[in-house]
């Protein structure tokens, strides 16, 4: 009996030691814990107050936050098939909308283009708001339905770097151009540059020695950016060639090119060749500084412009390629870098003179990323310039619509590590609502539909993934899905239109 509780007493020694270093250890990072509570920064703290419960919070399933319109994206965005790409991927998906094919043609299988299926417009997350201020585009938009001649509905869409990569409204333009009609790519600047700068479904070649002054960098006195808000010079030996595309089923026909430039005195030529054939030579030289524009009309069909510069320097701006077919043009105008306000760096007679010659019947302005970051912002300050900078842009042209594009999300990293949206994000949108609203303009509020506060981080989670890790920007997958959703808001807006009106 007594050498087993000798052998209990032996067993509950060690037992009993365990336990109190036990102890110890948990004390000590109990200490420790609170001690992190007398620090400044909150990234060493364990719990914060709306966090969830330590530990438990580990296994709790977070993409089941995500907003509906994401786990909707798994089925829009599926992984595209080898050689194709994430664009085409979200079109291979989507159901065939009625109006028009690539080439103009009435889709018959898919109806009237002025006969909308709620399908259509289906799981829109975020309305166009004031849509009442699109009712000049819409009223085009009928006319291109009707398929009557030469009737082309153009959208001016400017914006900062989300627009220059050319996704967004890649996508719009080519979900409207198959709804309504391909009436052609639309304008590219003469030269990319230095600048992220890429337009799809267009052929697009330059040579390097071209000089761009870009309306971000206030490099002009007076400022004659142009249409597209970079003016372009170069002397002999510089080129440029835009072209329609061989395969894909958008941009491979043009009726036309139309040639953006200044005269002035002692300009050099431009050559023009046309298929890698001699067209003719433009003479730019004039007594005074002023703009000017040069049409080249070709045979419906696939087609390439080359203009040469020969001699002392010219000035370009950019050119055009439509189609003599009722449809869509979606001018894609984005600058990198750009915030609002630096649209203000034109010479107000000479951007009214650029924007009533191109006369697209809805400018879309979708600025405030770069904004987005600035800590210093005075969001007051922020309200005057949006408000002159639309009317500096709708003063070439009373009745064309307007609509603001707000901001996508923008995120940092907060001091516990976690991906949080910018504080001057919805401050923007909200302002930016606000000017629409008192200024005759529509609003598509881009950061409310991405998913409000929180949303990059979501977007950062989301599979495929739909920001990149600079969480200022979307992927090529994300960027499409954006472009859809406004697209969608579009179509529904235009189908409320549609029904006050009566008509079909």
């Amino acid at each position: 009996m007594s050498s087993i509780v000798e052998d209990n007493a032996e067993t509950d020694a060690p037992t009993r030691h365990a336990l109190r270093r036990l102890a110890i250890v948990a004390l000590s990072i109990a200490g420790f814990s609170l001690a992190t509570y007398a620090l400044p920064s909150e990234r060493l703290r364990p719990w914060v107050a709306g966090e969830g419960i330590p530990i438990a919070r580990m296994f709790a399933d977070e993409d089941s936050a995500l907003p509906e319109f994401a786990e909707a994206s798994t089925q829009m965005l599926a992984p595209p098939a080898p050689g194709s790409s994430a664009t085409a991927a979200v079109l291979a998906t989507r159901p065939q909308v009625g109006g028009g094919d690539g080439n103009g043609r009435a889709d018959r299988a898919s109806g009237p283009a002025l006969q909308i299926d709620e399908q259509e417009y289906e799981g829109v997350t975020q309305p166009i708001e004031n849509a009442k201020a699109l009712e000049a585009f819409f009223a085009k938009l009928v006319r291109v339905g009707r398929r009557q001649p030469s009737a082309i509905a153009r959208i001016a869409h400017y914006g900062d770097s989300s627009i220059a990569s050319d996704t967004i409204t890649a996508t719009a333009r080519r979900l409207l151009q198959r709804r309504f009609g391909d009436a052609g790519h639309g304008f590219v600047l003469i030269s990319r540059g230095y600048m992220h700068y890429n337009h799809k479904d267009v052929v697009h070649r330059s040579s390097r020695g071209w000089e761009l002054h870009p309306i971000v960098q206030a490099t002009l006195r007076p400022g004659f950016y142009g249409y597209g808000g970079v003016q372009v010079r170069g002397g002999g030996g510089e080129y440029v060639t835009v072209g329609t595309v061989k395969e894909g089923e958008f941009g491979r026909n043009v009726s036309r090119f139309e040639l953006f430039y200044q005269r002035f005195r002692g300009a050099g030529n431009l050559e023009l060749k046309v298929d890698g054939k001699r067209h003719r030579v433009l003479e730019t030289r004039a007594d005074r500084v002023e703009d000017a524009w040069e049409t080249i009309a070709v045979p419906d069909g696939p087609h390439t412009l080359t203009v040469n510069a020969r001699g002392a320097t010219t000035r370009l701006f950019g050119i055009a390629l439509e189609r003599d077919k009722p449809g869509v043009v979606y001018d894609s105008l984005g600058l990198v870098g750009a915030m609002g306000d630096r649209l203000l760096n034109a010479e107000p007679e000479h951007m009214r003179g650029q924007i009533n010659h191109r006369a697209p019947d809805l400018l879309v302005l979708g600025f405030g990323g770069n904004e987005s970051g600035n800590k210093w912002l005075n969001i007051q300050q922020y309200e005057r310039e949006m408000i002159q900078v639309v009317e500096l842009m709708r003063a070439g042209r009373k009745d064309m619509s307007c609509m603001l594009f707000a901001p996508l999300d923008q995120a940092e990293r907060d001091a516990r590590g976690r991906v949080v949206t910018l504080p001057n994000v919805p401050k923007i949108a909200e302002t930016q609502r606000r000017v629409a609203k008192a200024h005759g303009c529509a609003f598509f509020d881009t950061f409310s539909a991405m998913g409000g506060n929180g949303a990059m981080a979501k977007w950062l989670k989301a599979r495929p993934k739909l920001a990149t890790s600079d969480m200022r920007h979307a992927t090529p997958a994300g960027y499409d899905l954006i472009g859809t959703m406004y697209y969608k808001a579009l179509i529904k807006a235009f189908a409320d239109y549609l029904t006050a009106r009566g008509s079909s």
